[in-house]
C-alpha cells in the first residue's frame, strides 16, 4: 500500500524549539519525526488526574483520527491504536489536537503523526489535555479500523470519572434520560443522565454536605450530547434525525438508546459528539389535567409574566412578558387553553402585571377572556382590591374565582410590610363555597427569588448549601407569613391554605419552618414526580399548596399538571431570536404556556352555618 504522506506546519514555530525540523518543506525531518518513528502514548500524555503531567513539554503522537472538527471546533480528535494502549482504565487514550491556519485533508480513520506542545485548554480546573502549536503534522496511511471505544454501561461514581475517557470514542451502552434542551435550537445541544430524571438536592434531602453530595451525584451522571459547533442557532444538526415537532417535542424525560461517540471537554462541561444519530423514545405528554377527587378545584399557577400593555392592544413592549402584540396575543391564547383545560373554582395566579384593578388592568382583563371562552356554568371574575395596585413591585398575585361557586367572606388582606416590604405582597381572601357551605381562606404568596445574587447582602449571599442566595429573607417571609395569620387576623374560618410560588424546594429552610408553624406540604408523602420546574436539567417543586390541621382533612388531593416544566422553550410563544425550526414549535395549546407547571388541589370542604 503506497502511504501518503503529508506535511503541514504551523505558523506558531517560536513557541517551541524548530531546529530538528525543516518547516520549508523538503521533507527532510528528523527521524524521529517520520512515519514509523517512536511516539509518545496519549495515556502517558493525558496522566491520571485533570491536568497533563507532560504540561508544557513538547510531545510527539502516533494515532488514529476519530473524529474531524477542524472546520468548527478548530481540531481534530485523535486516539491510540489498539497495540499502543497501556491497558489502564484510568488514563485516556485519546486527545485534541488543535489545528491553526487552513486545515489538512483528513478523514477518519487517518493515522497521523504531529509534534507540539502540550497544554490544557479551557478555565482552569475544566480544561481539556491538548496538543497545540504543532511543529509538524502528517497523514501516514490508513487504520484497518478505527480504535475501540471505551464502554460506560452506567452512572459514574466515586472516584470514577469522565476525565478517564476524555478525548476517546465512548460507547454509553445504559439509555440516557433527556433532562435538559434549552440550548437545542441556540446552541445545538441536550444535556442528558445515566441516572434517569434528575432532581435539584435540596427537593430530596436536606441543605447542606448532603446537599452538596447529591449534587456531585448529580454532575457525575450528565452528559452533553453536541453538534460539535460552536456556531449558534444551527440550521441542522447531525445528531438528531429530525428537528422536535409539537407532535413529538423532546421533552425532558425523553429516552436516549445506547450511543457511541467522542468525548470532549469544553466550556465546563463533558461533551459526547455522536457519531450517528441518535435513536429517541418520546416521553409522552398529557393530554388533560390529573383527575382529582375532591368537589372544589384550586389551581395555582405562575403564569409567566403576563403583561398586556395599555390594555387595549398597545404600548409594547412593558417592562416584562411579551415583546409585541402579536406576541402577547399568542401568550394569552397560551394561557387561556391551560386556564380553561384545569377548569378550577379558584386560580391563585402568580406572576401577573402589577398594573392595578380597572377594566384594562392584566388580571381583569383575564378573568374577562376566561369567563367568555368558558361554559355557561362559569362566572370568572377578578378578585379586586380598593387599591390602586399590590406592592410596589413590576409583577404581583392575584385571584380569579367562579362567583356561582364561592363568594368571598369577609375583606381581602394584604402582608406588605417588613420582610414584604421590598418584595411582592401576600394575598389573602376568605370563601364561602356555595355547594357545601364550607368556608376556607387562600393566600397567595411569591416569595424572594433565587436570582439576583450579586445584589445580595452578607446575610442573603449564597451559603454554598443548596439554597442558594435571598434565603434568609425567604426564612424571615416564611415567619413572618405564619405570625401574621395566627396573631394578627381576625379569619372567617380557621381553615387555611396557602398557595403560590415559595421559590424554596421542598426541603429547603422555609419550606420547612412553615411546616414547624403548622402549615403542611399536601404532597409531602408523595414522590419527586410532584416537581413543578426545571433549572438547569434539575427538577424540583418551587410551587406548593402548604394547608394548616384544620383544612388538611378535607384536602382530597393534589397533583401539577406537566404542561411546562418539561418542554422545549421554542413552544411558547415567543418567537424572536430563533431559527426557522423553532418558530415551528408554536401552537395556540397548553404546552410552555409557563416556565412553571400548574399545581391542582382538589377538596371535599365540611359544612358551616353561616355565622359561625
Amino acid at each position: 500500500m503506497m502511504i501518503r504522506s503529508v506535511l503541514w506546519a504551523a505558523t506558531a514555530c517560536a513557541l517551541v524549539a524548530c531546529d530538528s525540523f525543516d518547516l520549508s518543506g523538503n521533507n527532510d525531518f528528523d527521524p524521529a519525526e517520520q512515519c514509523g518513528g517512536r511516539a509518545m502514548p496519549i495515556s502517558r500524555i493525558q496522566g491520571y488526574g485533570p491536568a497533563s503531567p507532560l504540561l508544557g513539554r513538547s510531545a510527539v503522537i502516533d494515532a488514529v483520527v476519530i473524529g474531524d472538527y477542524s472546520k468548527t471546533l478548530g481540531g481534530i480528535f485523535v486516539q491510540d491504536q489498539q497495540a499502543d494502549r497501556d491497558g489502564n482504565l484510568s488514563t485516556s487514550e485519546g486527545m485534541f489536537v488543535a489545528i491553526d491556519g487552513p486545515p489538512p485533508r483528513l478523514a477518519v480513520g487517518d493515522v497521523v503523526r504531529a509534534a507540539g506542545l502540550v497544554a490544557e485548554l479551557g478555565p482552569e480546573g475544566q480544561t481539556m489535555t491538548s496538543l497545540t502549536a504543532l511543529t509538524s503534522f502528517r497523514v501516514c496511511g490508513k487504520a484497518e479500523e478505527l480504535p475501540l471505544p471505551a464502554i460506560v454501561e452506567q452512572a459514574l461514581l466515586g472516584d470514577e470519572s469522565w476525565e478517564r475517557f476524555e478525548g476517546m470514542r465512548v460507547s454509553i451502552e445504559a439509555p440516557l434520560t433527556v433532562i435538559d434542551q434549552e440550548d437545542l435550537y441556540r446552541r445545538g445541544q441536550l444535556t442528558a443522565s445515566l441516572s434517569g430524571r434528575q432532581f435539584t438536592p435540596t427537593e430530596v434531602v436536606l441543605p447542606g454536605e448532603a446537599a452538596r453530595l447529591h449534587q456531585a451525584v448529580n454532575d457525575a451522571a450528565r452528559i452533553v450530547i453536541d453538534d460539535a459547533d460552536l456556531a449558534e442557532r444551527p440550521e441542522t444538526l447531525s445528531y438528531l434525525p429530525r428537528w422536535p415537532r409539537p407532535e413529538r417535542p423532546l421533552r425532558v424525560g425523553s429516552r436516549i438508546a445506547a450511543t457511541l461517540g467522542v468525548l470532549d471537554h469544553r466550556q465546563g462541561e463533558y461533551r459526547l459528539y455522536p457519531e450517528q444519530p441518535l435513536d429517541i423514545e418520546q416521553a409522552p405528554r398529557t393530554t388533560r389535567p390529573p383527575d382529582l377527587d375532591g368537589d372544589l378545584k384550586i389551581a395555582s399557577f405562575n403564569v409567566l409574566n403576563y403583561f398586556n400593555g395599555d390594555g387595549r392592544g398597545g404600548d409594547f413592549p412593558t417592562a416584562r412578558g411579551a415583546p409585541s402584540t402579536t406576541a402577547f396575543k399568542r401568550q394569552q391564547e397560551k394561557l387561556l387553553a391551560a386556564l380553561r383545560a384545569l377548569d378550577a373554582d379558584l386560580y391563585a395566579l402568580i406572576e401577573i402585571e402589577n398594573d392595578g384593578y380597572e377594566e384594562t388592568s392584566a388580571i381583569v382583563q383575564l378573568a374577562a377572556e376566561l369567563d367568555r371562552r368558558s361554559p355557561r356554568k362559569r362566572d370568572y371574575v377578578a378578585l379586586t382590591l380598593a387599591r390602586p395596585q399590590l406592592g410596589a413591585d413590576a409583577i404581583t398575585v392575584g385571584m380569579i374565582y367562579d362567583r356561582k361557586r364561592l363568594s368571598p367572606e369577609g375583606e381581602a388582606a394584604v402582608l406588605d410590610v417588613d420582610a414584604f416590604s421590598n418584595n411582592r405582597p401576600v394575598l389573602l381572601q376568605g370563601f364561602r363555597d356555595g355547594r357545601s357551605q364550607g368556608v376556607f381562606s387562600a393566600a397567595v404568596v411569591h416569595f424572594k427569588s433565587k436570582g439576583g445574587c450579586q445584589e445580595a447582602d452578607k446575610l442573603n449571599r449564597d451559603q454554598g448549601d443548596g439554597q442558594s442566595c435571598h434565603n434568609a429573607t425567604r426564612v424571615q417571609q416564611a415567619k413572618q407569613l405564619a405570625d401574621w395569620i395566627e396573631r394578627d387576623l381576625s379569619l372567617p374560618d380557621p381553615d387555611v391554605l396557602l398557595l403560590g410560588d415559595f421559590n424554596a424546594y421542598a426541603r429547603e429552610d422555609p419550606i420547612r419552618l412553615l411546616a414547624e408553624r403548622g402549615y403542611r406540604r399536601v404532597a409531602a408523602d408523595q414522590d419527586p414526580s410532584d416537581y413543578t420546574f426545571n433549572y438547569r436539567g434539575q427538577s424540583g417543586s418551587l410551587d406548593h399548596a402548604l394547608a394548616n390541621p384544620s383544612i388538611l382533612a378535607q384536602i382530597e388531593g393534589t397533583a401539577p399538571w406537566h404542561i411546562n416544566a418539561d418542554e422545549l422553550v421554542e413552544a411558547d410563544y415567543r418567537s424572536d431570536d430563533r431559527n426557522r425550526e423553532g418558530k415551528r414549535m408554536y401552537r395556540a395549546d397548553a404546552y410552555r404556556s409557563s416556565d412553571h407547571d400548574p399545581l391542582i388541589i382538589g377538596l371535599d370542604l365540611e359544612a358551616e352555618e353561616p355565622g359561625q
